[in-house]
């Protein structure tokens, strides 16, 4: 057991916020140790799990950084006795194994915030001991803390979510959050991002795992028959109706009900679904009986709901009612870290469920695939790099394996030249909506237009400002406020300019 206590005075033990340093790592501890000294705090430093819970059992410690892998026990059961025992501690889990399954589990445990190894900036660090030291203090002041349940399951249903990179690293955040509650998630993000493996993932670490989940995709429902599909109907409810059905908020029971696109739920049905979700209860089609809604709702989109809120296809009250805790996926292209550990996935799957004779990919196939934008994100390239090994000539996959050009959206991106000019981009844009609409009259054509040229609009100017919101507000000629709220309304990663 080390400890820095030997230099410090009583009276600045009493007067700085105490942080624990638990790493078997002397280089990592000394580094940690130094810059949250400068910080202002008493540092003190543990080499194991048992020297890690002498110190929290013994000592009153605001923050405590614990890394995974150390000698004993480990980070992540410090973490866990650490709250069955009550010890009032914010803990913030360190790692240089960044699993999803690491940081959800943390999370999970309690865990006030999951840092990865090699800190992308002890600056960052320090900022996150600083939050927890005011969280600490706050909880301190109302002499109470949240206790975290300590079930989970052994397994996940459906799969698991690949990716170490920092967006990732906030997604298994939440999931470890919001498997401890109830509460109403709306996941949102593109399609092929992976929403659909979320809403498993919470139902199957939560404790409703043993009871169903009952996934419904509204887009894929004829409109005359959602309202059975999801509630049930009576007997001569309808015509066709013969016999009692029990709808899907039924079957789903104790269990979790996950709405799939549920943009495209018909505006007529959806303030029987808000007052399902705000007074739990329903009725069947037809049906006088009241029923108690026991199920967890799971929301997931690809649509901006706030658009649609504005278009008037979307009830505003139903929208906030879904949106208790929202999850954003994000899409590859914000993601590229993460590509060749999926890529690599997606071959040994290949390998073996297909029996795929190429088991890896070369350095030039990985820069092809991480040079390209997936607009149909990790469903495309499952696809694309599944079909390059069962198709490669040899045992490793090479660039000229790879077909990139199949998917529609870049197929319709590759059409237009660089010399079109914006009325002839816009036409072809309206048309496209035409074609898309099956027969239909398009609607709400002018809030989808503002939609997508507002943000390459937006992204155009942070670009040749460097950064600067000021001088980008300026360019665009908005007001700041109304920049900033751009951009979060379309969620533009402004790590991606330089300046930020």
């Amino acid at each position: 057991m080390e400890s820095s206590i030997a230099n410090s005075s009583p009276d600045d033990v009493q007067n700085k916020p105490a942080v624990l340093v638990a790493d078997d790592d002397q280089g990592i501890r000394r580094v940690l140790c130094d810059r949250l000294e400068v910080a202002g705090y008493h540092v003190e430093e543990a080499a194991d799990s048992s020297a890690a819970l002498e110190f929290l059992r013994t000592r009153k410690f605001s923050v405590a950084l614990v890394d995974i892998i150390m000698p004993g026990i480990g980070g992540l059961e410090v973490l866990s006795t650490a709250k069955s025992e009550q010890i009032p501690t914010m803990i913030i889990v360190i790692t240089a194994v960044s699993t999803m399954n690491n940081a959800v589990e943390a999370m999970k445990r309690g865990a006030h915030d999951y840092l990865t190894k090699p800190f992308a900036s002890l600056d960052l660090v320090a900022a996150a001991v600083a939050r927890a030291v005011e969280v600490a203090a706050q909880a301190a002041k109302a002499a109470e803390l949240d206790t975290v349940r300590e079930r989970f399951a052994t397994r996940l249903a459906g799969g698991d979510i690949i990716g170490r990179s920092p967006a990732m690293q906030e997604v298994y955040k939440l999931i470890g959050r919001v498997v401890t509650n109830d509460a109403t998630v709306l996941i949102h993000g593109e399609s092929g991002t992976g929403k659909d493996l979320v809403a498993r993932i919470i139902h199957f670490k939560s404790a409703r795992s043993a009871a169903p989940f009952i996934a419904v995709n509204c887009s894929a429902i004829p409109h005359g028959l959602i309202e059975s599909e999801l509630f049930g109907h009576e007997r001569g409810s309808f015509t066709g109706a013969t016999e009692r059905r029990a709808g899907k908020f039924e079957l789903a029971e104790n269990g979790t009900l996950f709405l799939d696109e549920i943009g495209d739920l018909p505006i007529e049905l959806q303030p029987k679904l808000l007052r399902a979700l705000q007074e739990r209860e329903f009725n069947r089609v037809g049906g006088a009986e009241t029923m108690r809604l026991r199920a967890r709702v799971i929301a997931a989109t690809n649509q901006d709901l706030e658009a649609a809120v504005r278009a008037r296809r979307f009830r505003e009250d139903l929208y906030f009612r879904l949106r208790v805790i929202p999850i954003y996926m994000p899409p590859l292209r914000e993601r590229r870290e993460d590509i060749s550990e999926l890529a690599e996935y997606f071959v040994s799957k290949a390998v073996r469920e297909m029996g795929a004779k190429a088991t890896s990919l070369s350095p030039g196939a990985l820069a092809r695939l991480k040079s390209y934008d997936w607009p149909g994100n990790v469903r495309e390239l499952e696809n694309t790099v599944m079909r390059a090994a069962l198709l490669a000539p040899g045992g490793t996959i090479q660039p000229d394996d790879i077909e990139l050009e199949t998917s529609p959206v870049s197929a319709r991106r590759s059409s237009v030249s660089d010399d079109m000019s914006i009325g002839e981009l816009l036409s072809r844009r309206v048309a496209q909506w035409f074609e898309e609409s099956n027969g239909e009259e398009p609607r709400d054509l002018y809030e989808k237009m503002v939609a997508e040229l507002e943000r390459p609009l937006i992204e155009m100017a942070l670009k040749r400002a460097g950064g600067n919101q000021v001088r980008a507000a300026r360019i665009l000629g908005l007001n700041r406020n109304t920049l900033r709220k751009k951009i979060t309304d379309h969620r533009i990663p402004l790590t991606r300019y330089p300046g930020q």
